[in-house]
């Protein structure tokens, strides 16, 4: 049993990775996505008819799960590596991430911060789920599926992926066009914050792609990549637009399909 326990809390295990888009990795988040999507969908429905601050006591509650088990893993992979330093390697700044930092605001933020930062989180929320499970090659690659890593990572994103679907559900999303720039700073303050950490710790052997503003690492940015051809700083600027693209898309859409399904009033 001890055994068993240590074998769980290790990065490298002496079981081989099942890996990255085998059918226990597909099979394990298909699951814990289906969950999330089907428990946000079906709580947000239920509290719908709710009272504003009771619908926010459901985000709350996921901000602090989700807040906590990040903690947790922070600590478990510190104590791991016996390196206190590793945690530069830990900041949450990543796409996937910045759920961490949106989601907190939601529940817990006042006015307009929390009015868009529901939005926020609701445009964001998907993505980052879907990204944290299904396209997280770097955690299935080198660890079993049923291991403490992937199953604390898969677990926070598909957090995401409810709080985006309660949201929507719950009626709590306002996408007031007034609060669109304080969601396009939300982005660029996390973006800032992900570049600043990246080029101080270039060079380095802790986490300096934060974002992938440094680098597409294998990923669709490769586009960037070629776009670019090979200036560092090209590729950086349109990664950073491609980020604002997406929210912009996303409020776009939002919209347009408000606009069609709004039926429209017969004139005399």
């Amino acid at each position: 049993m001890k055994e068993a326990i240590k074998e769980f809390f290790r990065w490298t295990c002496n079981r081989d990775p099942e890996g990255w888009f085998s059918c226990q990795h597909i099979l394990y988040v298909s699951i814990m996505v289906s969950i999330a999507v089907s428990m946000g969908i079906l709580l947000g429905r239920k509290n719908r008819k709710k009272g504003f601050e009771n619908k926010l006591k459901v985000l709350k509650t996921a901000a602090l799960v989700m807040l906590g088990f990040e903690l947790i893993k922070i600590v478990v992979i510190t104590i791991r590596v016996k390196d206190f330093w590793q945690i530069r390697s830990m900041f949450p700044l990543f796409l996937c991430s910045i759920m961490l930092f949106a989601l907190p605001l939601a529940a817990f933020g006042k006015g307009r911060i929390r009015e868009a930062s529901l939005d926020f989180s609701f445009i964001f929320g998907i993505i980052c789920c879907l990204s944290g499970t299904y396209l997280a090659g770097n955690y299935f690659d080198n660890c079993p599926v049923l291991s403490f890593d992937p199953m604390v990572s898969v677990t926070t994103h598909c957090i995401s992926g409810f709080s985006s679907l309660y949201i929507a559900s719950s009626g709590l999303i306002s996408m007031k066009k007034k609060n669109t720039w304080i969601s396009a700073l939300i982005l660029l303050l996390f973006e800032a914050a992900a570049l600043i950490v990246d080029i101080l710790q270039t060079n380095t052997d802790y986490e300096h792609n934060y974002m992938f503003l440094m680098e597409d690492s294998g990923t669709p940015f490769s586009i960037c990549t070629s776009i670019a051809g090979g200036n560092q700083v090209l590729y950086t600027i349109f990664v950073a637009i491609l980020y604002f693209i997406y929210l912009a898309l996303f409020y776009a859409g939002y919209y347009l399909y408000r606009k069609i399904k709004t039926p429209k009033v017969a004139s005399h």
